[in-house]
């Protein structure tokens, strides 16, 4: 009897210390999120018409009009929109997780500086109507048009800027745990995509830091089983003991 009650509390302090031999493995799943390789990585593109597009950003200047932003909040660059006149423009990173995933976080910092005096957000990216002003950012199916705002293409929006948002801020950071809705999506083809249109005034986007990471809790292997094993070969010991 004795020996059984050392034998289930030898199994229980296994469980234990596999419990405290577990640790968290990361893995950056986007390339080149601060932008310091230039757009590598990345696509853009221009709706049809469109002035502007996202350029290659770095000190205190908007690209194209010279506007007063601020600096990247990581590294020398950061993504910025800016145009002479409307337009219509997308950045997007495709991305595939196989596997999954106890969490998985995505991060990016937001610049808007829109030199009109309104948001003007409709159901769409078309910047030929007239009163579209706005900012989104989402993940979509990765065979979607990029400037598709269809229900069926996002799979998860992650911002849009609203009619009484602050005309120009600094650059925010925006953190979303996208777990579920890429556990849903194992082994497909998905899109983070930066949205921007304009047709009141210029409207300079900035994106940097952007990061998709994967955490994964593992075992330790190698304390896990230096520990098993002494612990079963003095269990077999003394229970041959007992015998």
């Amino acid at each position: 009897m004795k020996a059984m009650k050392i034998f289930y509390n030898t199994l229980a302090a296994l469980t234990l210390t596999c419990a405290l031999t577990q640790q968290t493995s990361a893995a950056q799943i986007l390339t080149n999120g601060g932008f310091e390789s230039g757009f590598s990585g990345w696509a853009r593109s221009d709706a049809l018409g469109s002035d502007g597009t996202f350029f290659i950003q770095s000190g205190t200047s908007s690209p194209f009009n010279g506007d007063p932003v601020p600096a990247p909040p990581g590294g020398i660059n950061a993504a910025m929109t800016d145009a002479g006149a409307g337009g219509a423009h997308v950045l997007w990173q495709d991305f595939i997780i196989s596997g999954p995933a106890s969490q998985i976080l995505l991060s990016f910092d937001l610049f808007i500086g829109n030199r009109a005096g309104l948001f003007a957000t409709p159901a769409t990216l078309d910047w030929t109507l007239i009163g579209n002003q706005q900012v989104r950012v989402d993940i979509l199916n990765a065979s979607a048009d990029p400037f598709s705002v269809v229900a069926g293409d996002v799979l998860m929006p992650l911002y849009q800027s609203q009619a009484n948002d602050p005309l120009v801020s600094g650059y925010t950071n925006f953190s979303f745990d996208i777990t579920s809705i890429v556990n849903a999506n194992l082994g497909n083809n998905l899109r983070l995509r930066f949205a921007e249109t304009d047709n009141f005034a210029p409207l300079q986007v900035g994106v940097d830091n952007v990061s998709i990471v994967t955490a994964t809790t593992v075992p330790e292997p190698s304390s896990l089983l230096l520990f098993v094993s002494g612990c079963l070969l003095g269990l077999i010991t003394l229970m041959r003991r007992r015998v």
